[in-house]
């Protein structure tokens, strides 16, 4: 059985954000979005791959994505 796929949220030094998006993708994870303006990538890896995101030059923090759901409405 293969590693569950982990949504992840990369915060990324601004002056490499290029460059280290193509780092990323070379690590193994699926770029979702780039969001310039904060200097954060959103995306998925498997779960094993998280600790090599973490090692990629101009990553400064690797975080795993959480869910939420609102409570339901009383009727």
């Amino acid at each position: 059985m293969g590693n569950a796929s982990r949504d992840v949220i990369v915060s990324v030094a601004d002056s490499q954000l290029p460059e280290v998006v193509a780092r990323l993708r070379a690590a193994g994870m699926t770029i979702d979005d780039v969001l310039d303006a904060l200097g954060v990538v959103t995306g998925s890896v498997d779960e094993a791959g998280v600790a090599a995101l973490q090692r990629v030059s101009g990553v400064l923090d690797v975080e795993i994505a959480r869910g939420y759901r609102l409570p339901a409405e009383p009727r």
